[in-house]
């Protein structure tokens, strides 16, 4: 994952590619009516305004594929991976608005260890 630490040990010119990167990844994963959004570091959230949760396990994939190719890059690049917190529109027993719901899930990751997608 890219911490605070690892930024200071690569710097900020890193940084930024490494963010342009997991917008280029995630940008190919998901559609373009599908809104994604960084938090801070590495947590993102994906909301599914116009999709039902029962492609849940489909945008689980596009996450660890999109892991997988953070985790493994071939250019020079260090490693690092995503915590993702995802929200449907039809998601039960929402908390709050949507956006809300998909930062709750994405904590559900960070309190498993990172690396990963939870949805709400």
């Amino acid at each position: 994952m890219w911490t605070t630490s690892r930024a200071c040990t690569y710097g900020h010119d890193v940084g930024d590619r490494v963010l342009k990167r997991v917008a280029q990844v995630l940008k190919h994963s998901f559609r373009s009516v599908d809104v994604i959004c960084r938090i801070g570091g590495d947590e993102f959230v994906v909301l599914m305004t116009r999709a039902n949760s029962t492609i849940g396990d489909l945008v689980r994939g596009k996450i660890e594929r999109a892991n997988y190719q953070l985790i493994h890059p071939e250019d020079d690049l260090p490693p690092f991976s995503l915590s993702v917190g995802v929200a449907f529109s039809d998601r039960e027993n929402p908390c709050g608005d949507i956006f809300k719901d998909a930062d709750t899930a994405m904590y559900r990751v960070k309190e498993n260890g990172h690396c990963g997608c939870e949805i709400f």
